[in-house]
């Protein structure tokens, strides 16, 4: 696990930023306090063992100025390698697992101190039903992900090209999850398909949940708005 992570970090800082890089704090070091960070923080939950959702990584503000301009990928990279972990490890987490890098003065020069804790995200409160929903549809949050109208089939999501929903990110699952009617016309149904970062309603981390217009439906870190097609809101 440590190696992937190695080789992420890697990838981001390329060239000469690399080599220094590696001189001034290993990315190995930063994997094993996250790591402590993670598993020593652990908690038991109502059938599930949770690991928390936020981390923040100080270092030495000489050591966290190697990391400017590259301070988002890093984080990605470095959230993307925790869920795979708390995956291996059979955890559960409240909500999506995010990273910060800190600069610290009370860091040594080339140390790493990473914490952890529980963030949950207050779920939205859905509006009142209104009798027999209207066809569904999806939008995009943010970004330059694809609306797409939840009609008379099941679709897929995932990053494979052959999902019906395909979406350019790499901490979806080439499979990630499926949407489909419930049966009596009323509403509809996700479904994780085993994905590795999760697929949430409403800041909730869900196996099968049933959605409506208001919610929102995130497939790792892709977030859509549930609205009803033939409403004007958007």
């Amino acid at each position: 696990m440590l190696d992937r992570l190695e080789q992420a970090l890697e990838r981001v800082v390329e060239g000469s930023v690399a080599g220094f890089f590696r001189l001034r704090v290993q990315p190995a070091d930063i994997g094993r306090q996250l790591e402590r960070a993670m598993l020593g923080r652990r908690m038991t939950s109502v059938g599930a063992v949770l690991a928390p959702n936020q981390y923040e990584v100080r270092l030495h503000p000489d050591d966290a100025n190697s990391f400017s301009g590259w301070e988002d990928a890093l984080c990605r990279e470095m959230e993307a390698w925790l869920a795979d972990l708390a995956y291996e490890r059979g955890l559960a987490t409240v909500a999506p697992i995010r990273v910060a890098i800190l600069a610290d003065d009370s860091v040594a020069r080339r140390s790493v101190r990473a914490s952890s804790s529980f963030v949950e995200v207050v779920p939205r409160s859905r509006p009142q039903s209104e009798g027999r929903s209207s066809t569904l549809r999806l939008v995009p949050v943010e970004g330059s992900a694809t609306a797409i109208i939840l009609e008379d089939r099941a679709l897929t999501v995932g990053r494979s090209e052959s999902n019906d929903l395909a979406l350019a990110d790499v901490e979806v699952s080439r499979r990630h999850a499926r949407l489909e009617s419930d049966g009596n016309g009323r509403g509809w149904i996700v479904i994780d398909l085993k994905s590795t970062n999760g697929t949430w309603v409403n800041g909730t981390r869900i196996e099968r949940a049933t959605i409506g217009h208001g919610d929102i439906v995130t497939f790792a870190r892709v977030s859509f708005h549930v609205r009803s097609n033939d409403r004007q809101d958007r």
